[in-house]
């Protein structure tokens, strides 16, 4: 294993940086360091397309190639950028990207399965040179892709794999408030029972399978889409469709909020459980702090708004969300849970058969509807 402090000194040494990054949970140890260490400033945008955006920002007016740290899932959110900007602009960057699924299906969630399993065809397709990292070569992989980067004016990858950084504890944990995002959906699906639910990736996906296991859709991948989901469906049922999300992933795709309508979506529930981290991935900090959701629900036509931090306010929220017919956006203060071990969804169910599921339900209540 390679020590980060060790990592973050050659990166320096070869003029690297700033590190622009999304995070995973193989670069958690390596960004615990960044963070405490300031060695390099680390930038956290919301998506991986305004990495890439604010990363050859800082070349174009710099001269000096920054690093971009994301995960292979997150890549594909980069390839607009990749091929529009940097390749045909010649603006280097160097990409640090984690190889989550590393031997294809099977070898992690499924989420990850096609961009483990292509991974390297993927770099090939788009002409980037990449190294697999080695951690007895490391030091002369990263000057060698830097010349790479330097000579050819073009974006070069170092193949992050799981292990490969050393233990680096994260201090910081937010415990301002008094319910974890657990307690929280527990209320929400012991009040709201006759709802359609979706939950976005990673912990809120699991603690809602953990609160109660219904037939949702329950999202495992595709961060930032759980919104726009809830606007193809909403229209297609008289039942709330209860979205259950994270700051880090409402904000990756904040732009599907525009497409609200506060007519076609009056069925809508939308709640962001926010906690200021990334806490599947290590409690990276996302950039919630800096936004006002109150102010942007208003801005994007919600009506009844709520910023909730106590359970009694949540349980309050929930009696005049049950009784009305609008739409509702409702942010919840909630506190860091990191450790809780809760079961997986795709551990019982494929994600095919989540989606089966889902269906089944959905169509069950449409046909109930249409025979009264």
């Amino acid at each position: 294993m390679i020590h980060s402090k060790d990592f973050t000194t050659e990166l320096i040494k070869n003029n690297l940086g700033p590190v622009i990054e999304v995070p995973c949970s193989y670069f958690k140890d390596f960004l615990n360091y960044l963070w405490e260490s300031k060695r390099l400033e680390v930038i956290n945008p919301a998506n991986e397309a305004l990495v890439m955006g604010i990363a050859s920002g800082y070349y174009l007016s710099t001269g000096k190639i920054p690093v971009v740290a994301i995960q292979n899932s997150g890549f594909m959110n980069t390839l607009n950028a990749l091929t529009s900007l940097n390749q045909i602009y010649e603006i280097p960057i160097f990409y640090l990207i984690t190889w989550r699924g590393e031997g294809g299906k099977g070898y992690d969630a499924p989420e990850h399965d096609i961009t483990g399993e292509k991974m390297e065809d993927f770099l090939k397709t788009f002409d980037i040179p990449y190294e697999i990292i080695d951690e007895k070569k490391y030091s002369d992989q990263i000057q060698n892709l830097t010349s790479q980067a330097e000579k050819t004016k073009k974006p070069v990858v170092l193949i992050i794999k799981k292990n490969t950084f050393e233990k680096h504890l994260n201090p910081s944990k937010n415990n301002a408030f008094e319910m974890s995002r657990y307690e929280a959906i527990k209320l929400i699906k012991d009040k709201l029972t006759d709802a359609i639910f979706l939950s976005t990736t990673g912990y809120p996906t699991r603690d809602s399978f953990a609160a109660k296991k219904t037939k949702d859709f329950y999202i495992v991948g595709s961060m930032g889409h759980a919104f726009s989901l809830a606007l193809g469906i909403a229209p297609n049922t008289d039942k709330k469709v209860l979205v259950l999300d994270g700051d880090g992933s409402s904000l990756m795709h904040l732009g599907g909020l525009a497409s609200f309508e506060s007519k076609k979506h009056q069925n809508i529930v939308y709640f962001v459980l926010d906690n200021g981290s990334y806490e599947s991935t290590g409690g990276q900090p996302t950039v919630s702090t800096n936004v006002n959701f109150e102010l942007l629900a208003e801005s994007f036509g919600f009506k009844n708004i709520f910023k909730i931090t106590t359970p009694k306010e949540l349980q309050e929220a929930l009696d005049s969300v049950k009784n009305s017919n609008e739409a509702a956006f409702i942010d919840i203060k909630i506190r860091n849970d990191e450790g809780a071990d809760r079961e997986r969804v795709s551990d019982k169910y494929t994600c095919p058969q989540i989606k089966t599921r889902f269906m089944e339900n959905f169509n069950h209540d449409k046909n109930s509807k249409s025979s009264k």
